[in-house]
């Protein structure tokens, strides 16, 4: 990413100077001149602004106050069954399961996107954006694949993991998160939602194939975390 936005830079700065000498010195266009100026400025601009004008720790700190406050919702409705992760409209949601039974689809979820309360029948739960869901939807890379996708986020944007790995066989995704740096000690919202790492990276997940997402399972081997993630299909119910 870091790279591209460079090249558009450099590639801005060289068009619009050659755009405006040639106004200038064939066309006598004052505002054309002007606007050559203008964009020469423009690339200028974005070469010399930093990469991540946002700190990475400040951006830790927010997505951590995110996740404080989910905690305290979760423990306010007792929920503690896994989360299922969505996407609708270029954004995820998460899908929190609040009874046992569970006979909704995640279509008939989807409908509902816009509703903090999802009831059907016996089957009741709540629609809630995720940690970091509005930071990531501008970070994402766009046609990257979803290696690149996550380290894009984890590593370069917010620095809370090292390295990450990634292994997809059929509808399961295992991804090996090396030395995380940052992570929440609320044991609701890690019951419901998975660490951080894996919250985020189900959340990639949601976006890169457009379907429901859940954690499976997480180990924490010393300084690594595996996940398993498993890739749902709409008419699947959100909890199995």
């Amino acid at each position: 990413m870091p790279n591209r936005i460079a090249s558009f830079g450099v590639g801005l700065t060289v068009f619009g100077t050659i755009f405006a000498i040639l106004s200038y010195t064939l066309l006598a266009n004052v505002p054309l001149t002007a606007l050559g100026i203008g964009l020469t400025v423009l690339g200028l601009t974005v070469l010399i602004t930093p990469m991540h004008p946002i700190p990475k720790e400040t951006v830790q700190v927010f997505i951590r106050s995110s996740c404080e406050n989910i905690e305290t919702m979760l423990e306010a409705t007792g929920a503690f069954m896994k989360a299922t992760y969505f996407p609708s409209n270029g954004k995820v949601y998460a899908y929190i399961p609040v009874t046992r039974e569970q006979n909704m689809k995640m279509e008939d979820v989807l409908k509902n996107v816009g509703n903090f309360i999802v009831k059907a029948g016996r089957s009741l739960g709540l629609i809630i954006t995720p940690p970091a869901s509005e930071i990531f939807q501008y970070t994402a890379v766009e046609g990257a694949g979803f290696d690149a996708l996550i380290s894009e986020f984890l590593v370069e944007v917010s620095e809370i993991v090292e390295s990450v790995k990634v292994v997809e066989s059929d509808s399961i995704i295992v991804i090996e998160f090396l030395r995380p740096r940052a992570d929440v000690n609320f044991s609701r919202f890690k019951t419901v939602m998975g660490s951080l790492p894996s919250s985020i990276a189900a959340q990639a997940a949601a976006i890169k194939y457009s379907k429901p997402i859940q954690i499976l399972e997480e180990s924490f081997e010393g300084n690594r975390i595996i996940s398993r993630l498993r890739v749902l299909e709409w008419t699947s119910t959100p909890y199995t």
